[in-house]
């Protein structure tokens, strides 16, 4: 059971209207187990059915000399053949441990505790295994481990919190150059569809940055520049208790060591692919001075044909064929610049600055022929589609956060402004022609898209959050929101 607690108003409007309200009582929500659903028809695959994520693992975790439960032993389910999770949780107190919602296919299971051996172990699920009792682990102590003198631990992929699962990007370096995309992919639960779009539990979900709702898309944030991905399928108000699909949650990297230090890091690859990035961080007694900047640039070219018969009655009575080539220019850039002021060691003021930009273009070019079934010529032209777009995104930030001895009890006040702004200009044109060069009826056609949208978003928050225990916290909160879009 988690309970979240917390009176929180929300409002959000299309329109230029500001709300502002508070709420004097206390919200709990409980989370319950789905059951899992079966395979059903789907319209939009062409296979026809989809099998949903339903499998499910579980065992206990003792000592290998005792036989006691190794309590927060940590427990995950990697791909077969790389390192990204599918899985993971910490062992409970009484050594349990329960892996759910799982797909079809090869993975190692791999359990590590300071102090022990890492056992790793390959896993098999099947449509004849879909739940697998994998019974009493052992885990052996690792006595050379245990006379050394330096203990040292290291972050696992995916960690658990009270109401939520972190993971953690830097665990992942197949994302390395690429967006959040490329990150949702990797990370357990969340589906990624060919639009870009993210979802959990099949249901669209939405996206914040550092716990702030945000107008930037996946597509839009480098992958180089996140810390961590938050994924809370039961949300509490403090984000939008009313949001049915789940939030992910994208925490930015933030550097905050002493001195001067930085890193400048870059990449390239065939078709013109290319990316740098540059951090810089200045820390000087009670200031913390930080600046990043990360480029992107890739292109893709497909080529690819139509060769189609027209076919009755077992006779062919005319030929289609269709030659296409596309070449697609991406460029991304983020930059991101702010500073820290720590008023004492538990008061703290931030004002930092994003800015993020994009171009996209894609040319596609069509050449095409009509035949009879005498493989005749009887017309043929050409197709020219030109798109081309670019984004402009900036987030301003104002922070005032205030921490207490108690683990996890915090004050925080912040205001955030996000102004973007963004045009497309699509030229399409067709020529066709007659056998003999004969320019054909209604060509050649020449169409032209313009269009573009922008928006500014201020959000005012001011949080209280106090654990109580393990399993549950208290938040309370006020929170104004408004926004105002317009559409060319």
């Amino acid at each position: 059971m988690r309970i979240l607690c917390r009176p929180y108003p929300q409002a959000m409007k299309s329109t230029t209207t500001t709300t502002l309200s508070l709420l004097l009582i206390l919200l709990s929500s409980v989370a319950f187990a789905q059951m899992p659903t079966l395979p059903v028809a789907n319209p939009n695959n062409k296979g026809g059915f989809k099998m949903p994520n339903i499998a499910r693992m579980y065992g206990k975790v003792l000592d290998a000399k005792t036989k006691e439960p190794v309590e927060f032993a940590a427990v995950a389910l990697l791909w077969y053949d790389k390192d990204s999770a599918i899985a993971g949780m910490l062992v409970k107190g009484n050594g349990d441990f329960s892996l759910d919602n799982l797909p079809l296919g090869g993975f190692r299971l791999k359990i590590s505790f300071i102090g022990y051996k890492t056992l790793e172990q390959k896993i098999f699920i099947s449509p004849q295994k879909m739940e697998q009792d994998l019974g009493n682990i052992v885990l052996e102590q690792d006595e050379a481990l245990l006379n050394e003198v330096t203990v040292s631990g290291e972050k696992g992929a995916v960690t658990m919190a009270i109401d939520r699962r972190i993971y953690n990007v830097d665990k992942d370096i197949s994302t390395r150059g690429g967006t959040a995309l490329d990150v949702m992919k990797n990370v357990p639960s969340v589906t990624v569809d060919a639009d870009g779009n993210a979802s959990l539990r099949n249901s669209a979900t939405q996206i914040y940055v550092d716990g702030r709702p945000t107008t930037l898309t996946l597509a839009q944030i480098p992958a180089d520049q996140i810390d961590r991905v938050e994924i809370i399928t039961n949300p509490s108000v403090k984000f939008d208790a009313s949001t049915m699909g789940g939030i992910l949650n994208i925490v930015m990297k933030k550097n905050t060591k002493p001195g001067y230090n930085g890193i400048v890091m870059g990449g390239i690859g065939t078709s013109n692919r290319y990316n740098g990035m540059a951090n810089l961080n200045i820390k000087e007694k009670a200031f913390n001075f930080f600046m990043m900047y990360t480029y992107n640039n890739q292109e893709n070219i497909t080529k690819g044909y139509t060769h189609r018969s027209n076919i009755y009655n077992a006779s062919p009575y005319g030929y289609f064929n269709q030659d296409n080539n596309t070449d697609s220019k991406n460029t991304f850039q983020f930059g991101r610049v702010g500073f820290d002021y720590s008023i004492n060691n538990r008061n703290t003021i931030t004002l930092s600055e994003n800015i993020v930009r994009g171009q996209f273009g894609t040319i596609d070019k069509q050449e095409y022929t009509n035949s009879d079934g005498n493989k005749n010529l009887l017309l043929y032209g050409d197709r020219t589609n030109d798109q081309q777009s670019w984004f402009i995104n900036y987030t301003t930030q104002a922070l005032y956060k205030r921490t207490y001895p108690k683990q996890g009890k915090e004050l925080t006040a912040d205001l955030n402004q996000n102004h973007s702004i963004s045009e497309f200009n699509n030229d399409f044109s067709t020529n066709s022609y007659l056998n003999g060069g004969i320019v054909a009826p209604f060509s050649p056609t020449k169409q032209k898209n313009i269009g573009g949208s922008g928006s500014d978003m201020y959000t005012f928050q001011l949080d209280y959050v106090n654990p109580l225990n393990e399993n549950s916290k208290f938040e309370t909160g006020l929170r104004s929101y408004y926004k105002n879009t317009s559409n060319l």
